[in-house]
């Protein structure tokens, strides 16, 4: 069975990256990804796509947190 799949802020391992929506979105230009997290502010054509088991511990580990 396939872990389910998330996507993450590459700045802050947030799980709340959204795409930008316009209608020349990956045809005329490419696809903008920005996170909503507070304080982060990553806007950019990149994201990390992790299993939705290790988020948390990607977050963690992206904001110099030490594994419980």
């Amino acid at each position: 069975m396939d872990a389910r799949k998330i996507r993450v802020c590459p700045r802050c391992g947030s799980s709340k990256i959204q795409e930008t929506k316009t209608s020349v979105n990956g045809w005329l230009v490419p696809t903008t990804y920005y996170c909503e997290e507070e304080g982060c502010g990553y806007s950019g054509p990149v994201f990390v796509e992790i299993d939705a088991e290790e988020a948390e511990t990607l977050k963690r580990m992206m904001n110099g947190e030490a594994e419980a």
